[in-house]
């Protein structure tokens, strides 16, 4: 999988025929979604309202009132021809990446065929995913530092779901087989053309915090260290009484929903079919997906339909209702 990465500011405007003014997220939408090209239209992480996605991150951006000048990043996800991945495969292992990458950001994901450099040299369009991401951090309220070791992450995880789903990888920054760094020439972006760069080695890694397990849960370095320290936040909260609510339904075969405002959270269905979930009197809804990957709908429904903690839609029969 190879992953190009380009940065927008608010000095990211285009002039001339065709020209775009990428200093917005709204101006990098009207690209992103031209003439129908978003296929199956723009998916969404931490976004509200899904059909205006772009003019709620321009929203957030202004309201945080951010140092200096960066608005966005886009990163292009791109597999290998061989692997011939169709557009909602490629969907979901871009949604599933800018969670692992960015979980507590804004972000929408835009399915692209369209290849013009294979198409001049006659070859197959592939099937890539536009990944754009706010500045904002939603947690911290600051800019998201993309720092040269997370540069060097976001690449890595990539391949490392590649290798969990069977397809081809590109030469990763840290070869985790032999136990040390490679040396990569890279086109993609300046901090990855930088020879000087080098990952730290694992063994130096705090015995603390286990990054990859903590992953797992959907919890970041931010919350950890905010949980260790004894301060909670919304999002440490939300996870924390879903998870006891999950249980506590699936033992009682209670109501979610129930369970939910028993612990002072408020449920609600998202714009794209998985669930949400902010503290009772908050405005904050954070999606399942990005507070773990198994509270997501598609992982908790089975499980809560089985023991009846959800109620049946009687008109589509969908375990729907919290």
């Amino acid at each position: 999988m190879i992953v190009k990465a380009q940065t927008f500011k608010t000095t990211s405007k285009r002039s001339g025929r065709g020209g775009y003014d990428f200093s917005t997220a709204s101006g990098r939408a009207k690209y992103l979604e031209k003439d129908g090209r978003a296929v199956g239209g723009v998916s969404t992480q931490n976004i509200v309202d899904n059909d205006r996605w772009a003019a709620e991150m321009d929203r957030t951006t202004a309201a945080a009132h951010l140092r200096g000048t960066v608005v966005g990043r886009e990163y292009i996800l791109s597999p290998s021809p061989e692997d011939r991945v169709l557009p909602e495969a490629m969907r979901d292992f871009a949604l599933e990446w800018v969670g692992r990458c960015f979980p507590n950001a804004e972000a929408a994901v835009a399915i692209h065929i369209d290849s013009k450099e294979r198409i001049s040299l006659g070859k197959n369009p592939i099937c890539h995913a536009h990944v754009y991401v706010n500045a904002v951090d939603l947690e911290t309220g600051k800019k998201i530092v993309v720092s040269n070791s997370r540069v060097r992450d976001v690449h890595d995880i990539a391949q490392d779901m590649c290798r969990d789903r069977g397809m081809a990888e590109a030469e990763r920054y840290y070869d985790k087989d032999a136990q040390k760094v490679v040396s990569v020439e890279s086109r993609r972006t300046d901090a990855e053309r930088n020879p000087q760069w080098y990952r730290r080695d694992p063994s130096r890694k705090s015995v603390v915090y286990d990054r990859s397990a903590a992953r797992k849960g959907g919890i970041g370095r931010y919350e950890y260290d905010m949980a260790k320290s004894g301060k909670e936040l919304e999002k440490t909260f939300v996870r924390r009484n879903l998870r006891e609510a999950v249980n506590a339904a699936k033992q009682n075969g209670t109501q979610l929903g129930a369970e939910l405002r028993k612990r002072g959270v408020t449920a609600a269905k998202a714009a794209d079919g998985d669930f949400k979930y902010a503290k009772a009197g908050s405005g904050r809804f954070f999606k399942g997906r990005t507070l773990a990957p198994d509270l997501c709908k598609k992982a908790l429904e089975p499980q809560l339909m089985q023991a009846r903690a959800l109620t049946l839609d009687p008109v589509k029969g969908q375990g729907l209702s919290l």
